[in-house]
């Protein structure tokens, strides 16, 4: 497989940004305004599982062709298409790049694992008020497990290789 390839396989293997009606079939009713907020999240955690699987399964020689096809097409379909909200893509690949960070402190230092990443991104997304009830927060957790195919990218890349 070439870079371009993985790259696209590992896109198509993304969930795409969610949709009210989407979430509804988990139970939960997220305003409008706030599904940038939560696609925004979305993007972030399937982007540090993403780009750890690259790390665990491609040569290096490979990585940074496959990270910028990737980021290419994530910016020209999400970000182009307004699924992110308001700022510059530059502003989110920071906010990204902090979120992988404090992601991969949880997984590597503290040895979290995969559900509690995803607790933690529901504890995030709590925060700003995406969630307000237990119920909703559960639902919410369900959700980001349900969409955040963390084994699944290490297992492309691996059969890639």
């Amino acid at each position: 497989m070439t870079p371009l390839e993985a790259a696209t396989a590992l896109f198509r293997l993304m969930p795409q940004p969610p949709t009210a009606i989407q979430l509804e079939e988990y139970g939960l009713s997220i305003s409008t305004s706030d599904l940038p907020i939560l696609s925004r999240e979305l993007l972030s955690l399937n982007l540090y599982w993403i780009l750890a699987a690259i790390d665990a399964h491609v040569p290096s020689r490979y990585r940074t062709a496959i990270r910028t096809s990737l980021f290419q097409t994530i910016q020209s379909t999400w970000w182009n298409s307004g699924y992110l909200g308001e700022g510059s893509w530059d502003d989110y690949l920071k906010e990204m790049t902090d979120r992988c960070a404090h992601y991969a402190h949880l997984v590597d230092y503290e040895g979290m694992s995969h559900m509690a990443v995803s607790a933690e991104a529901v504890s995030f997304l709590e925060d700003r008020g995406i969630v307000t009830s237990e119920e909703d927060r559960n639902k919410l957790l369900v959700f980001l497990i349900d969409c955040a195919p963390a084994a699944e990218y290490g297992k492309l890349l691996e059969a890639a290789s």
